[in-house]
């Protein structure tokens, strides 16, 4: 009897809330994600998913993976729901670096035990984290079509500050090739950088750059990001358009190792909106091998609608709308 009632109050003791435990929590987390999101996640996500899924087989190393800065694709510290021993819930927290502030992601909730308040408990949870921690902000994403998770952000004190569209290239669609020779184009050079984040700073707007993590160092161009990038497993290439000194617009075209999507980012300057945009998506489309190999994503943090028209001329099609929101 008292084997019986032991063995009771140990099951009672693991339901609940409990801080995220990567060695033992890494795996049941991984598979929550796939069952709660599904086919949502997109071909990056589930991407990153499988790569978690590799990762996690390796039980040996996954300490070693699971420290910030040697891998960006194993869920991050925060918190768990486990009902039975099982995992049921989470919600991810990390820190966003140079910002002040910290990011909550991957709020899933297994579908047998949605409706029940856990995503709140978790959320309140990683708020709780924050403030003694004392974070000065905290951010998140959600899909504009998700109604419940948005009500419950609200009701948390989140509030909205922006919005991305996010757009696929389906691959096996026709080579696009680059544009005409007369265009003022050319390749983007190491003097270039300083001139892309003012452009950048141009299009985002600034209670938007934390949440999106813009970091200066991505448009450093020049040999040591050039190299990062191999030693990453990428390879990356810029074009600007630039009149009287001034760049106007700029594509950055990027390979991506492994499954996940190639990515085009393509910027033109809100003055210049309707000149550039047919001329920097074609040329970032046929840097990617004329986009015929692979799926391309872009995501576009202030949709015009001529860069949205020159990504369908070549075959992207909308996948979802993200709303950032920040307390």
């Amino acid at each position: 009897m008292f084997v019986i009632a032991s063995a009771l109050s140990k099951r009672c003791a693991q339901n609940g809330l409990r801080p995220f435990d990567p060695r033992r929590d890494s795996k049941p987390v991984i598979e929550l994600i796939a069952v709660a999101f599904g086919d949502r996640l997109g071909p990056a996500g589930q991407a990153a998913l499988a790569e978690m899924r590799r990762i996690v087989r390796w039980d040996s190393l996954l300490r070693w993976f699971y420290w910030p800065g040697a891998s960006g694709v194993m869920p991050a510290r925060g918190f768990v729901w486990v009902e039975e021993g099982r995992v049921v819930g989470n919600a991810s927290l990390r820190r966003a670096p140079g910002w002040g502030g910290f990011l909550i992601g991957n709020v899933a909730v297994h579908h047998d035990w949605r409706g029940r308040g856990i995503a709140g408990e978790l959320v309140e949870a990683a708020l709780g984290e924050v403030a003694t921690r004392d974070g000065r902000w905290v951010g998140l994403e959600v899909r504009a079509d998700n109604q419940v998770a948005r009500r419950l952000y609200e009701r948390l004190g989140f509030r909205e500050v922006g919005r991305t569209v996010h757009m696929l290239r389906p691959a096996g669609l026709p080579l696009v090739c680059s544009p005409p020779s007369h265009f003022p184009l050319r390749r983007g050079r190491c003097r270039d950088s300083t001139s892309l984040v003012k452009l950048v700073h141009a299009i985002v707007p600034e209670p938007l750059r934390p949440l999106l993590e813009l970091r200066r160092r991505d448009y450093q161009l020049g040999w040591e990001h050039t190299l990062d990038c191999w030693l990453d497993g990428r390879r990356e290439v810029w074009w600007v358009i630039e009149e009287h000194g001034t760049i106007c617009g700029a594509v950055q075209a990027l390979r991506e190792r492994g499954r996940r999507p190639d990515r085009l980012k393509v910027l033109v300057a809100l003055e210049h909106s309707g000149r550039f945009e047919t001329v920097l998506v074609q040329q970032g489309v046929a840097s990617l091998r004329g986009g015929s190999e692979k799926i391309i994503e872009t995501v576009l943090v202030s949709p015009t609608l001529p860069l949205v028209q020159a990504l369908k001329e070549v075959g992207f099609q909308r996948e979802r709308v993200l709303i950032q929101m920040k307390r």
